[in-house]
């Protein structure tokens, strides 16, 4: 696992790259199969991380929960006809989204 100032400089990395998206931008990623939908009880910048941390484990779990997944056909055209814009970061290859409809994406300033 990344030590901890490695791991602060990611998330601060992360949260500079996380805006608000419309659909109609992020469509090329859900059709290559590259977007993710993350749940809206994870940290969108946390599950950035252990992402860019290639942590299996915690992804598996995340998975089994259905707390992430791959964006559905009928979601992805619910998305685009509602003009819906999401939390979106990109950890490459990958695009991470959530529906959150309020500024709730955070920094953990403890290095945690």
């Amino acid at each position: 696992m990344a030590d901890v100032p490695d791991r602060t400089q990611r998330r601060a990395d992360f949260l500079a790259q996380t805006a608000r998206i419309p659909f109609s931008e992020l469509q090329r990623y859900f059709a290559a199969g590259r977007l993710i939908l993350a749940s809206d009880d994870l940290d969108l910048i946390e599950v950035a991380v252990q992402l860019s941390e290639d942590n299996a484990a915690q992804f598996e779990q995340w998975l089994n929960a259905g707390l992430v997944k791959g964006v559905a056909d009928e979601q992805a055209t619910a998305w685009l006809a509602q003009d819906d814009a999401l939390w979106a970061v990109v950890a490459d290859p990958w695009v991470l989204v959530q529906e959150r409809k309020a500024a709730a994406v955070s920094v953990d300033d403890s290095g945690a």
